[in-house]
């Protein structure tokens, strides 16, 4: 023998029930996830590793990108220091060629000079030992010649 009004709050107790269960249950499942140390620490685990991966691969990919440009400068500058020896070597090589040619030149009216020389003394010698004596003409013929012989050596052996 219930009454309507009785019917109408044990209804109401029930949902009062169910919905204190319900509430009790999330805040045991909250309680057991603070209380559930080696989940906690696998999670906070799983995201260190995941910002430490992170981290890795941008460094990684910037010394990769530190590296080209290091090496592209490198590159550049090599290049450069080529050029400016390859253009100081070329000069430094035509001076010298000046110089040699110069030289070659001043050593070749040297040597002509000191010939004619020679000759004109051999010369003058042998006319005045020709009208004395005829066997120190062939003496100063033999020293004119080797004149001669020593002068052109001089000119090829330098």
């Amino acid at each position: 023998m219930s009454t309507p009004l009785e019917g109408s709050n044990l209804d109401q107790t029930r949902h009062d029930i169910q919905q204190t269960r319900a509430e009790l249950g999330e805040t045991i499942a909250a309680l057991t996830a603070k209380t559930d140390v080696k989940t906690r620490a696998r999670t906070k685990t799983t995201s260190a590793a995941g910002s430490l991966q992170q981290r890795i691969t941008q460094a990684g990919q910037s010394a990769k990108t530190r590296a080209t440009q290091l090496a592209h400068t490198l590159s550049q500058k090599a290049s450069q220091r080529a050029t400016s020896t390859k253009q100081d070597s070329q000069h430094i090589v035509g001076t010298i060629r000046g110089s040699l040619t110069a030289g070659a030149q001043t050593t070749g009216k040297a040597e002509s000079t000191l010939t004619t020389s020679a000759r004109a003394a051999a010369t003058t010698k042998i006319g005045s030992l020709v009208h004395a004596k005829s066997v120190p003409v062939v003496a100063a013929t033999t020293t004119a010649a080797a004149l001669v012989v020593v002068a052109y050596r001089r000119r090829w052996f330098r």
